[in-house]
């Protein structure tokens, strides 16, 4: 099963709640996966189409509590291989005309409605419902180890703005747009992903998200740590390489003993400990750190200052 299936199975095993929660759950669900048609003479039926069998049990379960009668059968699509899906067909009945018309879906003459009923996400609680109904029907999420993201597709844009007014309402930050086929509410921040499947009561899913954001934000410090460390040593070797140069040609064309008695101290010091730091050669010389890395800064100038005589003294061909 892909993370997405985990999270719509987790979710099937929360309680929809009361009258209002079921109907902005079966609003959402009607909305991203179901598909509505219109016979003549004003009958209509609808059918739902969904990707788990746990979504399918928790949608029939709402039906019944609303007096709608369905039939249900499941089938594996060419496209998706193994993976079953669960069709829904609401019988062409009172009750179902009535359910159609409360979740917004039709108006009292049958007629299609466009616009989605703000009313269905008035409280609290059917907040969440709708939420959890809209991913129930169309959701996915991205598994932890991979970028975040998380999309909830519907059928139009007034319902794709609605969902997006209710997670703001609830201080979670979605984006949603108009796409060529269908409307999407999504998000990319990964504190907006885990905020969201909280609600949703997806907690094991969202545990797991904060988890791996965790294990990337600890192995993303170790390995800056480990970057810095390797170009401090990198540095560190670069300038003792250059210290020893500078000491060795010093001592090559007038001899250390005639530095001046610090200048000769450091030079020492560097010659008997190659290995060691500028702080741990600081400690032994009994000063601090930038005073003797000024000593090491005046015997490279007079290095280089004797480089250069003993160039321009050497004879020309």
């Amino acid at each position: 099963m892909t993370f997405s299936s985990n999270v719509r199975e987790e979710i099937a095993h929360q309680p929809i709640g009361n009258d209002c929660c079921r109907l902005a759950y079966l609003a959402a669900v009607l909305r991203g996966a179901g598909s509505l048609h219109l016979t003549g003479g004003g009958h209509a039926h609808a059918e739902i189409d969904v990707g788990s069998h746990a979504v399918g049990r928790q949608v029939l379960s709402a039906l019944r509590e609303e007096g709608v009668m369905c039939g249900v059968s499941a089938y594996t699509p060419e496209r998706l291989g193994l993976h079953q899906r669960v069709l829904l067909t609401l019988a062409e009945d009172a009750a179902s005309r009535r359910l159609l018309v409360r979740t917004g879906v039709i108006d009292e003459e049958g007629r299609p409605r466009l616009i989605a009923a703000p009313s269905l996400a008035a409280r609290d609680c059917c907040r969440v419902a709708l939420l959890r109904g809209a991913f129930a029907a169309a959701g996915s999420v991205s598994p932890p180890g991979r970028p975040a993201h998380l999309e909830i597709r519907t059928h139009g844009a007034d319902f794709a703005e609605l969902l997006a007014r209710t997670c703001a309402e609830l201080e979670i930050d979605v984006r949603w747009r108009q796409r060529e086929r269908w409307s999407e509410v999504s998000s990319r921040r990964r504190e907006s992903v885990q905020d969201l499947l909280t609600v949703l009561g997806a907690e094991g899913a969202a545990l797991d998200v904060a988890e791996d954001e965790v294990v990337r934000s600890a192995r993303g410090d170790a390995n800056r740590r480990a970057n810095f460390d390797n170009a401090n040593l990198t540095r560190q070797v670069q300038a003792a390489r250059q210290q020893l140069a500078a000491i060795a040609l010093l001592s090559d064309q007038e001899g250390l003993g005639a530095l001046p008695p610090a200048l000769r101290t450091a030079a020492q010091l560097r010659l008997d400990h190659p290995e060691l730091t500028l702080s741990e050669l600081a400690v032994l010389a009994g000063c601090a750190r930038p005073t003797l890395a000024g000593r090491y800064r005046r015997l490279i100038e007079l290095a280089d200052a004797d480089g250069e005589a003993a160039e321009r003294r050497r004879p020309r061909p």
